[in-house]
């Protein structure tokens, strides 16, 4: 397969500026010329091969990113940076599953590897160096999906808590952690990706092992967002329903299994710190099945509130973009 690693990261050391956010915009430039050059070359490659194609691309940045990070807690604590080790990083999840059989894939992805790498460095290069995007046609879905988009909450004031953090970073009921992905892995922040489906445009795909949900989109496209699984959610594998919204910044309470557990206050108001964040769609079973969130950092893990939870800002995209009775498929 191509050698992605090396390309991006050899586009990463000429940015002007080797910021989180310039990376961000660099990779998904790259992506896009990758999802571009895969669709004009229809002959040249299987499902299975563009899938893995994607993947191996996503875990390229994946491990830039994850070595950046690094690098910037030994920094912070006065330390050489060392160079990291292939086999000390976990890779992250990825929205395409590993193909059994790489045989096939290999000669496909080969025998593209050439054309692959001339635009892959050719469109990065002059990116890196101009530091803008090079000008291209692009539809809505290749494009930063909801820009602009933010989740404003009423004024409230933050509660403190001094009772110790919940289940994967989850936050007590009453504390603001924001509603941006900022610090989240990129893989994690919502992006149009690549996604062949069954499934019509319009819908929704949850992956809980994932740890992604999809907003389907026409010719093989999806909107990817970041979740977390709440220890609440007990919603097996099958197909649902948005029964109904709730208002914006909506009010939680505690369930009985909850207070089993542990004490709880009775109810938080709408706003900051409140657990379904700001807003909270529900399936038929009238359990919010998709919702936001006060603890952003939980993304991508198992908390204790909830269930399919999303940042603010996500949750907001979302609700915007999807009407009562959008079909939810959930993967296990």
């Amino acid at each position: 397969m191509t050698d992605y690693y090396s390309i991006l990261s050899r586009a990463v050391a000429s940015l002007e500026s080797n910021t989180a956010q310039a990376r961000a915009e660099l990779f998904e430039r790259a992506r896009n010329l990758l999802i571009d050059r895969i669709e004009r070359e229809p002959g040249r490659w299987t499902n299975e091969a563009a899938l893995a194609e994607v993947a191996n691309f996503d875990a390229a940045t994946d491990r830039i990113e994850a070595e950046a990070a690094r690098r910037r807690s030994s920094e912070s604590i006065g330390r050489h940076p060392r160079q990291p080790r292939a086999d000390d990083r976990t890779p992250p999840p990825h929205d395409v599953a590993p193909v059994e059989s790489k045989r096939g894939i290999g000669r496909v992805a080969a025998f593209s590897a050439v054309g692959l790498l001339g635009v892959l460095l050719v469109g990065l290069a002059i990116y890196a160096f101009s530091g803008r995007p090079t000008t291209s046609s692009q539809t809505a879905a290749t494009t930063a999906p909801g820009g602009g988009v933010v989740a404003k909450a009423p004024e409230a004031k933050k509660a403190v808590s001094s009772r110790p953090s919940l289940d994967g970073d989850d936050l007590e009921p009453g504390v603001d952690g924001g509603s941006t992905d900022a610090g989240l892995p990129y893989y994690l922040r919502r992006q149009a990706v690549y996604y062949r489906t069954v499934y019509s445009p319009g819908m929704i795909v949850v992956d809980r092992s994932q740890r992604f949900l999809y907003l389907v989109q026409p010719q093989s496209r999806a909107l990817r967002y970041g979740i977390g699984v709440g220890g609440e959610c007990d919603i097996s594998a099958g197909l649902y329903r948005i029964k109904s919204k709730s208002q914006q910044w909506p009010e939680w309470s505690p369930s009985p299994d909850l207070l089993k557990r542990r004490t709880y206050p009775p109810k938080v108001a709408g706003g900051p710190g409140n657990p379904l964040g700001a807003y909270a769609l529900y399936f038929e079973s009238n359990l919010p099945g998709i919702h936001g969130t006060n603890a952003p950092k939980s993304i991508g893990q198992a908390p204790t509130l909830g269930c399919f939870r999303l940042v603010n800002d996500d949750v907001v995209d979302l609700e915007k973009r999807i009407a009562i009775g959008t079909g939810v498929v959930v993967l296990n």
